[in-house]
């Protein structure tokens, strides 16, 4: 095989790979956005602003409280909250369409209304799985190329809930305490569509609500990253060993003097 046809090869490859990551394929578990496994929207309380920013305050508050008992505990986890986060709490809750519990923003919105990166949001969502009972389902549609050449589907923004059962006991309650005390300050009481916000709602067991889903992702990203750089190195050094060795096939050749 000639040093061409090698690099011919070898170069293809990486333009295969490079158009590959282009098309983005869609993420692993993710549904069709018309899945029953992705209806996970629910109404909040009776669907009025009144109910709607009530759940706010109290998710807020019981996100306070939660960042202050770390602090006060000296709590040094990794999944610990950020003073960040609440921005980023926040700026999630306001998309939330009371009426049909509809909350599907991207991390780039979301990022934009924090004034943050899109990457730290993600940081932050993973850490609001586990104190806030935060949960998503990733979603896909047909893609414009359907049917032809190029992606068939294509990834959307995820689906977010609030699985309230999911919280840990000791924020489970803040968040009822906190519910109850925004109803009392209007002489009333919470319905139960409030203090069990969510409830009946069934997805499918999601890997990535599940801690360790995401040091493993990580970690898959980081190796399959260092193998694509050792991969071009390789490939680079091959390519300047098979440039050195046509060179060398070259340089006893006589090449006549100009003027002759």
């Amino acid at each position: 095989m000639t040093a061409r046809a090698f690099g011919e090869i070898a170069f293809g490859f990486l333009d295969r790979k490079e158009s590959t990551s282009q098309d983005k394929p869609p993420r692993r578990w993710s549904y069709d956005a018309n899945d029953r496994r992705a209806q996970v929207f629910r109404r909040v309380g009776d669907g009025s602003k009144e109910q709607g920013w009530s759940l706010i305050g109290a998710m807020m508050q019981a996100f306070d409280e939660t960042l202050q008992q770390q602090r006060i505990n000296g709590y040094k986890g990794k999944d610990r909250l950020q003073d960040g986060d609440r921005r980023i709490l926040l700026a999630l809750l306001k998309r939330l369409d009371f009426k049909t519990g509809r909350l599907d923003p991207s991390y780039a919105e979301l990022a934009a209304k924090a004034g943050c990166h899109r990457n730290t949001v993600i940081k932050a969502c993973y850490r609001f799985v586990k104190w806030l009972g935060l949960r998503w389902v990733r979603r896909t549609t047909e893609a414009d190329t359907a049917g032809q050449k190029g992606p068939q589907r294509e990834q959307i923004s995820n689906a977010f809930f609030f699985d309230i059962r999911s919280l840990p006991n000791r924020v489970k309650q803040r968040w009822r305490e906190a519910v109850k005390r925004h109803f009392a300050n209007k002489g009333q009481r919470p319905p139960k569509a409030m203090t069990n916000y969510a409830e009946g709602i069934s997805p499918p067991d999601n890997p990535i609500w599940h801690p360790e889903f995401r040091s493993n992702i990580e970690a898959e990203e980081r190796n399959g990253k260092a193998g694509s750089r050792a991969l071009n190195e390789r490939l680079e050094a091959l390519g300047r060993a098979l440039d050195r060795a046509a060179n060398a096939g070259t340089q006893k050749v006589h090449c006549p003097r100009e003027g002759y």
